[in-house]
């Protein structure tokens, strides 16, 4: 749940709509704890999956830990040590996160590990936020449009954490004779 903030957060700086609080480079900051905050959700939904997502979910498992980790590195990089590669960092990590979070997202759903509906929160959250935050660059600079991309975005991980917080969506593991 924390990530999903922290993403609002984080893309509100970095559009400027937080000036006198937090800069761009702030924004950055931000989206990097975010990044460090999506790791320690995936490991609380790979504790949750126990196997249960098989290949792909492993294939989806290993793109969304790579992909956060560059991702988180390429925004603190750029947000503390204003280095220009941090944006390509930025990138190479949130194309490999997206890819990573709609495979993994596919298969937790077949998996049954998480609750359909924050799972195709995720999912819907991920794959709607790179053409509405790339929209700016096609339709000018109106960053209220990347604003709620990232508000789309956030609220996917806030779903995940709210389910696994709440725990529900297990697969009951009694025989069937005892349900």
């Amino acid at each position: 749940m924390v990530a999903g903030v922290l993403y609002f957060v984080g893309c509100a700086g970095m559009a400027e709509l937080l000036l006198p609080m937090m800069s761009n480079l702030g924004g950055h900051v931000v989206l990097g704890l975010a990044g460090l905050a999506t790791l320690l959700a995936l490991v609380g939904v790979l504790a949750k999956d126990a196997g249960r997502s098989a290949r792909l979910g492993a294939a989806g498992y290993a793109l969304s830990f790579v992909g956060a980790a560059v991702f988180s590195s390429g925004n603190l990089v750029e947000g503390i040590w204003l280095a220009e590669f941090g944006t390509g960092l930025f990138a190479i990590g949130m194309m490999s996160l997206l890819l990573g979070v709609v495979l993994l997202g596919f298969s937790m759903l077949r998996g049954k590990v998480l609750a359909p509906w924050s799972v195709w929160t995720l999912v819907v959250g991920w794959v709607a936020f790179l053409p509405i935050a790339n929209s700016p660059a096609v339709f000018g600079h109106t960053f209220l449009l990347s604003l709620l991309a990232a508000g789309v975005w956030g609220v996917g991980w806030v779903a995940v954490g709210y389910a696994l917080w709440l725990g529900k969506g297990e697969i009951d593991r009694r025989p069937s004779r005892f349900r």
